[in-house]
């Protein structure tokens, strides 16, 4: 059965329901009427049975008192009346002596001499009849005493029963039709309700819900699942919102700076060299600036899109972390910061070589950029059974308690305001590829003389094949 796709839900349900009501009751009223026909005939089996007994026992009677066997069948056929079952006596070889059936259609004779103790359906009016025989042996006589009876009873019973399920199996479907549509209406409309309540959320309505009445059934379920939904959209458009404003507000800071310097210099008709050197000068260091956050921002807008796969490549961490450390020094110098290099020998390892590198800079330069003069960062790699560890610890001032999570968040920044430095996007960068890596990226400790960051990546990573990577 093919059902229209233009049919709403509930008329589908209805129509299969009905459909599937239907298809049972007529299973049912073909094995109902099966099984009438069975028990029917074993029911005229056993009358027959008990016929022949009847009819044996009073034989006997007759014989008992000295009468010969012709007249003992003609006493038979006098005395004893049954009602819906005729009965006969057979000689062996065939000779019907005696016959008598109270109503019914006859039966030919050639049936009564041919029957045998296995009950048989034979032709006897339009509804046939069934018969069988029995031995009778009584001071050596011996015939048979055969019983029959019309199948009509039987088959009346069966038309009536067929005229009952012609009329009670579409009228149950019609009663079974008219439930579905209204158990269909009642099941469905709290999903009505949710549809409607649902053309309701707008951007502007992140926090509206869909409810039920039954939050722990089907429809419960799918509500649940819907408002997880939601709460995910909302948190993620909240986020854009978010990133956007910060975004926003960190660009607007270089660019004014940008835009103040050039205006200051070019209020004057003429500057000195020093002056235009100076001016461009504060100009380059704030496009710098500039560049570096796009950059952070570019590379966070494909980590949340998914569109920056990790090019896993054997290298040695250790190396790589010494050609960081080369890079940051003139940095570190400028500062008077001295850097400290802890490593426990070559450490191969699987992994993205540029995000590795962008990883270890952006802590280093975080460390440096909180660390006082003539402070010193000290950056250590250890190696165990099942992960390595990397630790990059300062002498800064430390973070709040109330902070020590917020560090991980876009845009934020713990310096003094209007100080120079990043985005804010430098240790949300960091913790990604970590992340990204099957490791962890946390402050594993601070106060006031200090932090100390620690990088956990799993040996599952290791390169084992050391001598490939030396080649």
């Amino acid at each position: 059965m093919t059902v229209h796709a233009g049919l709403s839900i509930r008329s589908r349900l209805t129509l299969w329901y009905s459909l599937i009501v239907f298809i049972s009751l007529i299973g049912a009223g073909l094995s109902v009427l099966w099984l009438q026909a069975r028990l029917g005939v074993a029911r005229i089996d056993e009358e027959l049975t008990a016929a022949t007994v009847a009819a044996a026992g009073v034989l006997r009677t007759e014989l008992n008192e000295g009468l010969s066997l012709e007249q003992g069948v003609q006493d038979l056929m006098e005395e004893l009346n049954l009602s819906d079952e005729g009965f006969a006596v057979v000689t062996a070889s065939g000779t019907v002596l005696g016959s008598k059936m109270a109503r019914g259609p006859g039966i030919a004779t050639a049936a009564i001499a041919t029957a045998n103790a296995t009950p048989i359906t034979v032709a006897a009016g339009s509804s046939g009849a069934r018969i069988r025989a029995a031995d009778f042996i009584d001071n050596e006589v011996g015939v048979r005493i055969v019983a029959w009876k019309s199948l009509a009873p039987l088959q009346a019973e069966r038309r009536t029963l067929e005229r009952a399920m012609l009329i009670g199996i579409p009228l149950a479907v019609l009663l079974s039709g008219l439930g579905g549509l209204s158990i269909g209406r009642r099941s469905l409309q709290p999903l009505v309700e949710m549809a409607v309540q649902s053309t309701r959320i707008g951007i502007r309505d992140l926090d509206v819900r869909l409810s039920t009445p039954n939050p722990f059934d089907e429809l419960g379920t799918l509500a649940r699942a819907f408002n997880g939904l939601l709460d995910r959209l909302g948190t993620s458009i909240r986020q854009q919102r978010a990133f956007m404003a910060d975004a926003s507000h960190q660009v607007r800071t270089p660019v004014s700076v940008i835009r103040t310097a050039a205006q200051v210099t070019l209020s004057q008709p003429e500057r000195s060299v020093a002056e235009y050197r100076e001016s461009l000068g504060l100009v380059v260091r704030q496009a710098q600036r500039l560049t570096k956050m796009v950059d952070d921002m570019f590379m966070l807008a494909m980590a949340d899109a998914d569109a920056r796969p990790l090019q896993m490549d054997p290298l040695y961490l250790d190396e790589l972390i010494d050609e960081v450390l080369d890079d940051i020094r003139p940095l570190a110098q400028s500062k008077q910061i001295a850097v400290l290099a802890e490593s426990s020998g070559e450490t191969p390892f699987n992994g993205d070589e540029h995000l590795l590198r962008q990883l270890v800079t952006n802590l280093l330069e975080n460390a440096i950029r909180h660390t006082p003069s003539h402070g010193t960062v000290t950056v250590a790699l250890t190696r165990t059974e099942d992960c390595l560890h990397l630790q990059v610890t300062d002498t800064g001032g430390g973070v709040g308690a109330s902070d020590a999570e917020r560090i991980f968040e876009r845009f934020v920044r713990l310096g003094p305001a209007g100080s120079e430095g990043g985005g804010g996007l430098g240790l949300p960068i960091a913790r990604w590829i970590a992340e990204g890596h099957g490791g962890t990226l946390v402050l594993a400790s601070t106060s006031p003389l200090g932090s100390r960051f620690l990088l956990t990546l799993p040996s599952s990573a290791v390169h084992p094949a050391t001598s490939t990577l030396g080649a």
